[in-house]
């Protein structure tokens, strides 16, 4: 079955005249590495001359917002009360309801019916596609394979996010006590058999910043790692926005996470990027980056992956000292 399996509602004429550019709505109710892999379709569709408009959850979603070539014009949030009403079966705001009927399409990332035909009844096309990547195929290019129904050729690796001019300058205050080009590191995800230890974290670290300062960055879903936390020259990044997180860790030399969705933060920042990976697939769940390398455990799981390993790939993969 093809990416873009189903179609929902019939094409009518456009009430509210020609937009400068045609625009479509993205639709994806998911976690920020979920979003970051619709880079590569978003990419695909402006560099068609069309506008991306983003329904996503808020704190997720604001990452893909912004001025890029990858990024969406605007953003719908999922977690909104407008969106609650239309999902709830009721009119949505005439905002919400504008926003639906001038699109070109509406490209929905879900399986819900009923998420479906609540867009359906006030978009001109819906195409809905199956989340789960197909067998073999990496889920940004499964994720960019509906634009072909619209006549968009997908992106080849989609550009960077680039940190606006406000977010550079916080960004370089905050990490204004780290040497150029440090580490940073992410020893969460969302699933505890996706995590290196936090042993071998800290001996990378130990071996890697040698007693200097170093970035830990944790998520919001993350339990502190004390292991991590009492080695010397810990700076902590926590329940920071995604892109002012985003704009520090393109600051860094060498960014080491596990599967997770600030390893794909990390990469679509152009950060040096080491993602490890165990009983999943980097070959579909990969993080897309100018600068990545995926090392799984050859057994398939996180405990058998070794430290010299890590630091092999490190070493290959790391930037040398910023000199600005």
């Amino acid at each position: 079955m093809n990416a873009a399996s189903v179609r929902v509602g019939q094409p009518r004429a456009h009430e509210h005249g020609p937009r400068d550019s045609p625009s479509v709505l993205v639709v994806r109710a998911g976690a920020l590495g979920d979003v970051l892999l619709l880079r590569r379709a978003v990419a695909g569709l402006r560099r068609a001359g069309r506008e991306v408009v983003l329904l996503a959850p808020s704190r997720s979603g604001e990452v893909l917002l912004g001025p890029g070539g990858g990024e969406a014009t605007r953003l719908v949030a999922w977690d909104g009360p407008d969106v609650a009403t239309l999902l709830g079966g009721g009119p949505p705001p005439s905002a919400l309801a504008e926003e639906l009927e001038r699109v070109e399409a509406v490209i929905a990332y879900t399986r819900q019916a009923d998420v479906l035909a609540a867009l359906g009844g006030h978009a001109r096309q819906v195409i809905a596609v199956d989340p789960r990547p197909g067998p073999g195929t990496h889920a940004s290019a499964w994720l960019a394979s509906p634009l072909a129904a619209l006549g968009v050729d997908p992106a080849p690796d989609p550009p960077v996010l680039v940190p606006r001019a406000e977010e550079q300058v916080r960004a370089a205050s905050l990490t204004a006590s780290l040497p150029a080009r440090f580490l940073a590191v992410h020893p969460g995800s969302g699933a505890r058999a996706k995590n290196w230890p936090p042993e071998r974290f800290a001996q990378l670290v130990r071996e890697w910043a040698a007693g200097g300062p170093w970035l830990l960055v944790e998520g919001p879903a993350d339990e502190p790692v004390q292991a991590l936390c009492a080695l010397p020259g810990a700076r902590r990044a926590q329940d920071l926005p995604a892109r002012m997180l985003g704009a520090m860790l393109a600051r860094a030399g060498l960014y080491v996470g596990n599967d997770s969705g600030v390893s794909h933060l990390a990469a679509a920042f152009g950060a040096p990027t080491l993602a490890l990976f165990g009983p999943t697939d980097p070959t579909v769940w990969g993080p897309i980056g100018p600068r990545v390398t995926a090392l799984r455990s050859p057994e398939g799981t996180m405990a058998s992956l070794e430290v010299a390993s890590v630091l092999t790939a490190a070493a290959r993969l790391a930037s040398p000292p910023r000199r600005d």
